[in-house]
């Protein structure tokens, strides 16, 4: 009898365990490390920053609204910067300002793209924040199809998050990060934009000279 009740009380056991993996499973985190699909390959061949153009959709746009080809922003970059932010975020209103002088100083950058990733709640706020600080960068149109994905893909579980992703569009650094690491699953890990912009310029100068 005694053997009958522990294989039960194991199958139970492991039941529990199989349920809290499956709940335990971030829906904000970094691309999974796992061996290339079909699909992975047909992206890749496609080109430098062919899997986030493809999630950026044709057009993004710029702080007064207008759309711009997503291929002429982007294309021949070795960077693009994420920048998950929202007008409603205290503590992104107080970065802000910093990337904004950051992407003023280089104004004729041809090495990376700043792409603004809103949170906002309408369409109205996130023009209003980005015309408010007169951001010089670039942003998914708010309710784009692709919105949704970006976020599942590279944001982490809090704002604001500046994430650098490289011609792979592999997270290199961001806001999360555990030794070296974008760690954006592990919320104790954050460390914020700051010293993901202050690392920046150095990144730049190791990956050679800007074409």
């Amino acid at each position: 009898m005694s053997t009958v009740l522990a294989s039960i009380t194991l199958a139970i056991s492991s039941l529990c365990i199989a349920s809290q993996d499956g709940a335990a499973k971030p829906t904000l985190s970094p691309p999974p490390a796992k061996a290339p699909t079909a699909a992975d390959s047909k992206t890749a061949d496609a080109g430098a920053h062919a899997r986030i153009m493809s999630m950026f959709g044709d057009k993004l746009e710029t702080k007064d609204g207008t759309l711009v080809n997503t291929k002429d922003v982007i294309a021949g970059k070795k960077f693009v910067l994420l920048y998950f932010t929202a007008s409603w975020c205290p503590p992104c209103r107080k970065f802000t300002p910093a990337l904004v002088k950051f992407a003023k100083a280089n104004p004729d950058a041809k090495d990376f793209a700043i792409v603004v990733v809103t949170s906002d709640r309408n369409a109205s706020a996130h023009q209003g924040y980005m015309k408010k600080y007169d951001m010089p960068f670039y942003a998914v149109p708010y309710g784009a199809p692709g919105l949704r994905k970006i976020k599942q893909t590279y944001g982490g579980s809090g704002i604001p998050n500046l994430v650098v992703l490289g011609e792979d569009d592999v997270a290199m650094k961001g806001s999360y990060e555990t030794d070296g690491k974008y760690t954006p699953k592990n919320r104790q890990s954050y460390v914020g934009p700051q010293k993901v912009l202050a690392a920046f310029p150095k990144m730049r100068t190791k990956a050679g000279p800007k074409s």
